[in-house]
């Protein structure tokens, strides 16, 4: 079922899932584009930790779409946000809603 939230999502991912496959009696992992063009909402924020004397910040990571997306924890995907940049995330635990799914999802990039 398409998400009425589709139309707000001005993002678009591509996603990635390691495979394997027996080439020669030798068993290889590749990383293959399972779906590419598919609309999403990338949102970060931030999160305040009172649980220590002093207040931090963390960096909060979320990824909406569809709940009729095909997507797992551990895929990778590349989003493309509706200003042309592009983030490469690594795809958390997942929760699913009526007509989306929202996943946490880890940058790449960040250490």
């Amino acid at each position: 079922m398409r998400s009425p939230l589709e139309r707000l999502w001005k993002d678009k991912m591509d996603i990635y899932r390691w495979e394997e496959e027996i080439v020669n009696k030798v068993t290889k992992s590749k990383e293959k584009l399972q779906h590419s063009d598919v609309k999403c909402h990338y949102s970060q924020g931030s999160l305040t930790d009172t649980g220590e004397e002093v207040p931090t910040l963390k960096n909060s990571h979320m990824l909406f779409c569809s709940a009729d997306t095909d997507i797992l924890e551990g895929d990778k995907v590349i989003v493309t946000q509706r200003n042309g940049k592009k983030v490469t995330l690594t795809v958390g635990e997942g929760f699913a809603y009526f007509s989306s799914l929202q996943f946490s999802v880890k940058r790449d990039d960040t250490a």
